[in-house]
């Protein structure tokens, strides 16, 4: 009969022969040597998890019984081995012992093969793996989410309140931008005389006419000017656009900008910290610092992230416009390639954006392949993620953008009208005054935006925090299908991706500065163009405006960054990556400003001097090369 025993140092069963009695045996898992008890023995290691067992004195034997003779007690079965006995009709496992049946191959609580005591392929590479099982994925995030939320009531009140009070700020924002622009437009149109013509194209003040030295507009008499504007006819900018661009609209903007960056980078931020300390496997977030300037800079990374990873598909709106496809189609068509990656992409690229090293999330390669190896359990989370976070809110800005008008009527004639009306003798008409607008209108907005956003943030905050501690459960238990990047090699060159990536990230700036140099461009060009009565004079002068100075603006924004203490662009900073000279030392400004001048081929060769980096060893381009610098990375250090 087979004899069992159990290898001390991998826990494999053995069955050999018994004429390996007293003897010992090479393991054939590991290669152990194996000693096989003699017949009735017990083998070292075999049984009680190989712990040693103290040796006891034999009891007396007792006398046997004779047939004829009756024994005293009830011990019948005083004679009979029970370690012997076996039943020959139960199979079980030969390493954990689990009763399996007679058609099962593998052990199912173990994954031993029953016939052989070792573990099968499929068994060996999920006991590999690294972090907890993923079938248990999809259980433990409902039971742990809402024990996370649970314990961190305090970040979910936060959320609400700093999610409710941006709202309210970017409502009011846009509601005192909206009301500037109107009240302006119209003190301009009624502030001209009657031989000032106002058409779509612009102000027109013919100097030249009888009646000129009467010209008034916003409060100047043209014709009582000087000489040099006799016989003249200028041509200024149309009201609306002209209130579009005045002091107070540019405040308001800059104030509706900040706080939308505001309500985005929170989420960002948060998530980041969220996501990290689950996959640190912690459960508390103990230490959390947070500022306006960091949610700001998160808040960029909410709308350039999907931009630059939808890069390769932006192509099809501007297409669209172009191929004469009505304006609304573009822009529906635009929007819905900037929503994707939410829809899609944003678990993965959370989990990415949590790592020191992050420039994987904007790269549409690295994240699609990413969803390939995780494609159930990604849809999965993507799926509760817009039936609990994203649908209400996407719900209610569609309906209050297809509504708007509607929506306009009912706050003004209903909410405002009786609430203003009840404390004084507020009418429709004094709406457009200054005084009722500043002291009543918009406190009243204020608190009617602050109440109902924050009550609707409050409520959304719950499925948001629960979200994030998703994503961070998501990481954990597929980290090794996901191509993290944890680490780099401290000022090791950078490779053609990344320093692609965060190209893209300067380009938007420059886009941003190239709009403002368009608009001063705009009115420079009016004002020469309508001194001098030349239409190429005021063509000229908006291209010197606007190329010049973009170029100039661009050129300090490169040079400058680049040279300073961050020794980086904002595009390169986020990515972590930093320009440096061959010494490693941080170049003079001269010398950024000539490695600007020396990118402007790159330009100019349609990025041929740029893709030389991806076929060098050392990845550099042309403008590194002529002065002798390089894009490395930034090293955990300085992260």
């Amino acid at each position: 009969m087979p004899i069992k025993v159990r290898c001390k140092e991998c826990s494999t069963v053995l069955n050999v022969s018994d004429k390996a009695a007293g003897r010992a045996v090479k393991c054939k898992q590991c290669g152990a040597r194996v000693s096989v008890p003699a017949a009735g023995g017990k083998a070292a290691g075999s049984g009680g998890a190989g712990k040693k067992r103290r040796k006891k004195r034999a009891p007396a034997a007792a006398p046997t019984p004779s047939v004829d003779e009756p024994s005293d007690g009830d011990d019948m079965f005083g004679g009979l081995n029970l370690r012997d006995a076996h039943d020959e009709d139960q199979q079980v496992c030969p390493s954990c012992t689990a009763l399996v049946d007679e058609e099962d191959i593998e052990c199912p609580k173990c994954g031993v093969n029953i016939q052989t005591g070792v573990l099968s392929e499929t068994e060996r590479k999920k006991r590999s793996r690294k972090g907890p099982p993923p079938e248990e994925f999809y259980k433990a995030i409902w039971s742990n989410g809402w024990t996370f939320v649970k314990g961190h009531w305090g970040f979910v009140f936060k959320t609400g309140l700093l999610w409710g009070i941006s709202l309210s700020m970017v409502i009011l924002a846009a509601f005192t931008l909206k009301w500037i622009i109107e009240t302006r437009t119209e003190e301009l149109i009624a502030s001209a005389s009657d031989n000032v013509q106002i058409t779509p194209n612009g102000v027109l003040i013919d100097l030249s006419a009888e009646a000129a030295a009467d010209a008034e507009y916003d409060g100047v008499k043209y014709g009582q000017g000087s000489t040099r504007l006799r016989d003249k006819k200028l041509l200024l900018p149309p009201p609306r656009v002209a209130a579009m661009l005045s002091p107070p609209s540019f405040f308001w903007s800059f104030i509706f900008l900040i706080f939308t960056l505001g309500f985005g980078g929170w989420a960002w931020t948060l998530s980041d910290k969220i996501v990290a300390l689950t996959m640190a496997k912690e459960k508390k977030i103990k230490r959390f610092q947070s500022d306006m300037y960091g949610n700001m800079t998160k808040g960029f990374t909410s709308l350039f992230w999907p931009i630059v990873l939808m890069y390769p598909f932006l192509w099809i709106p501007g297409a669209m416009y172009f191929a004469g496809v009505a304006d609304i189609a573009c822009i529906i068509t635009f929007i819905v390639l900037f929503l994707v990656p939410y829809f899609v992409f944003l678990p993965i690229a959370v989990v990415h954006m949590s790592q020191p090293y992050s420039y994987r999330a904007w790269l549409m390669s690295w994240v699609s392949k990413d969803l390939l190896s995780t494609f159930a359990p990604a849809l999965y989370v993507s799926t509760i993620l817009v039936f609990t976070v994203l649908l209400v809110p996407l719900g209610i800005a569609i309906g209050v953008a297809v509504g708007w008008d509607q929506v306009a009527n009912f706050y003004m004639n209903t909410v405002e009208a009786k609430a203003l009306g009840a404390i004084s003798s507020y009418t429709v008409k004094d709406a457009m005054s200054s005084g009722t607008f500043v002291f009543l209108r918009m406190p009243l907005l204020l608190m009617v935006s602050f109440l109902s956003c924050t009550t609707v943030c409050m409520l959304l905050a719950i499925p948001a925090v629960f979200m994030m501690r998703v994503f961070g459960l998501f990481g954990l238990y597929f980290r090794p299908d996901l191509d993290l990047c944890a680490e780099q090699v401290p000022l090791s060159p950078a490779g053609f991706g990344p320093r692609f990536l965060a190209i893209q990230v300067d380009i938007l700036i420059g886009a941003l500065i190239a709009g403002g140099a368009s608009i001063v461009g705009t009115l420079a060009s009016g004002l020469f163009g309508s001194l001098y009565q030349s239409a190429a004079t005021e063509q000229i002068v908006f291209w010197a405006v606007l190329g010049g100075g973009t170029l100039a603006a661009l050129g300090f924004y490169f040079s400058r960054w680049e040279s300073g203490s961050g020794r980086a662009t904002l595009g390169k900073w986020t990515f972590g990556l930093l320009v440096l000279q061959d010494d490693n030392e941080p170049m003079p400004f001269n010398v950024g400003v000539k490695r600007f001048a020396m990118s402007l081929l790159s330009v100019v060769s349609l990025s041929g001097t740029f893709v030389m980096c991806f076929f060098r060893p050392d990845h550099r381009a042309l403008h590194d090369l002529a002065t002798k610098t390089k894009v490395v990375w930034r090293g955990d250090e300085n992260l």
